[in-house]
Formats: C-alpha cells, structure tokens, sequence
C-alpha cells in the first residue's frame, strides 16, 4: 500500500476510536472509552510517522512505551506531544495496559475524571488533525474526517466538546464532573469505582486531576 493510502487508513481509524471513545466516556462507560482513546491517539501520532515513509513494522510500538514513540517522532518528524499534558499520555499508556490485563505482573491503577479526560482528548485531537495533513500522489491534501465532522456538525463530536461550544479550556476542566476508578490486579481482576457520584468540581492549572486509586 503506498505510504499516502496507509496514512489516509490511520488518520480513519483514528477518528472513529476518538468518536467511538467520546460515545463511552459521554455515557459513562470510562474504562472502555480511555482504551479506545489510547488507541485513537497511538494512531494519529503514528500518521505523521507513515507520511515519513515508516512501514508499519517501523512503528509497530505502543503507548506503554511511550518512550519509543516519542523517540520516533523526534527523528523523523518532531516530537509535538509536548503540547499535549503529561499526566493525559500517562493515563493512555495505562488505558494501553488495561486492554491487555492478562500481560500484566503487578497491580494497575487508573483514576481520573471523566469530563476532564474528554476535555484533553478533544484539545489533543483537535491540535493532531491540524498537524495531520495528508495529501495524495498529486500533492493534493486530503480532508480529514474530523475537518468534516466540525464543517457537517455532526453531534457526536460535537456534543460536550469545549472547543465547539466556545468556553475556555479552563472553564470547562472546572465543571463539575464524575470521577471513575479502577484497580486491575493480576491476579484478583478487576475492582471499579464510580468515584462520589458526577458533581465534583475541580481546578485546572493546565493538568488534569489524578485520582488516587488503591483498594488492595
């Protein structure tokens, strides 16, 4: 497949994981939705590593080792995610981890806030579909499924989406918002927990709030 075509599949992909995971965060479902964003994510990141001609056996690493991606993008591109939030691509390496629990050795924990985790994923892909331009063999760009979702207003990107509804990023991190948590053990499974019910409110001081999760 040449390298436009594979590009143009990713960046697809990508959209649909992103909305999809927007669907199950918005309705609650946490811990499906931040793997479905860890997997949206992994694949735009990777879209600027095709459009460079990597192969897919280039790029076949994870966001467990973040490390290695980062160290891709800087040689072959640039290393734009240090724009996004520390504390947002750690939770997606761990939403990474969870999908592939029975790999693990030793407990995982995951606790955030559902309303600030969307408000980052969309900060987040809103910024790669702007760095993703695809064009094809003859030079012409590509319009990206998310540049016609916004132009087509389509409600499932649209809906609770600080961009679209034109407050600050701020703004929308400090409403009130349901806290998820989730211990993965090993050996014992899994032990979820709907953190106090979905009227918490937050500060935002550029990272989203972790929340401690430890219910050995």
């Amino acid at each position: 497949m040449d390298n436009y075509k594979l590009a143009v599949s990713f960046r697809g992909l990508a959209y649909r994981d992103y909305i999809a995971a927007r669907i199950l965060l918005n309705k609650g479902y946490a811990l499906q939705g931040l793997t479905l964003a860890s997997s949206a994510i992994e694949k735009y990141i990777k879209v600027s590593l095709i459009a460079k001609g990597l192969t897919k056996k280039d790029i076949n690493v994870h966001l467990d080792r973040f490390d290695k991606l980062k160290a891709l993008l800087a040689q072959h591109y640039y290393d734009f995610t240090t724009k996004f939030d520390s504390r947002f691509l750690e939770l997606l390496g761990k939403g990474y981890r969870a999908r592939y629990y029975d790999n693990l050795t030793q407990p995982l924990m995951i606790g955030f806030f559902i309303g600030q985790f969307i408000g980052e994923l969309d900060y987040a892909v809103n910024i790669l579909d702007q760095i993703m331009t695809v064009s094809d063999e003859n030079g012409n760009v590509i319009t990206s499924p998310y540049r016609r979702a916004v132009n087509e207003k389509k409600p499932d990107l649209l809906e609770n989406n600080y961009i679209f509804e034109g407050v600050s990023k701020k703004e929308f991190m400090e409403r009130p918002a349901q806290g998820f948590g989730v211990y993965i053990d090993p050996v014992k499974g899994f032990n979820e927990l709907e953190i106090s019910g979905k009227d918490i409110k937050n500060s935002y001081d550029g990272m989203i709030a972790y929340i401690d999760v430890n219910f050995a």
